[in-house]
C-alpha cells in the first residue's frame, strides 16, 4: 500500500477511536496491556488477513513517536515486550453494510 494512502487509512482509524473516547486523551498509556477486538462483519476473513488489518488500529493505540506521531497513547507499545500476548480477534456475524468493531483494552501484570 502506498504510504499516502497507509496514512489516509491510519487517520481513518485514529478518528474513529477518538471519537469513541470522547476526544479525551488519557494522561499516560498503559504500560502492559492487552487487547480483545471483535470484528462484526457480513463475512469473515482468514486469518492472516484479520490479524494483517490491525495494523493500522493497533498504530494509532500506541503512544506517539517519531516514527509514528499520530498515536494516541491508549498503550505503551504493540511490542511483544508490551503486549505480551497477540490480541485476541473474534468475527461475529453482521449484516451486510452494518459491520463494525469494539476494542477493549486491559492492563496487564
Amino acid at each position: 500500500m502506498h504510504f499516502h494512502a497507509y496514512k489516509k487509512l491510519r487517520n481513518g482509524w485514529r478518528a474513529s477511536v477518538l471519537a469513541a473516547i470522547g476526544g479525551k486523551m488519557p494522561a499516560a498509556p498503559i504500560t502492559r496491556s492487552a487487547l480483545e477486538i471483535e470484528r462484526y462483519c457480513a463475512g469473515s476473513l482468514d486469518w492472516d488477513n484479520a490479524y494483517g488489518g490491525l495494523k493500522p488500529l493497533l498504530d494509532c493505540l500506541v503512544a506517539p513517536s517519531a516514527r509514528n506521531p499520530d498515536g494516541l497513547g491508549l498503550i505503551m507499545d504493540d511490542s511483544p515486550r508490551f503486549m505480551p500476548d497477540a490480541p485476541r480477534v473474534f468475527q461475529l456475524p453482521a449484516k451486510r453494510g452494518a459491520g463494525y468493531a469494539v476494542v477493549r483494552i486491559y492492563a496487564v501484570d
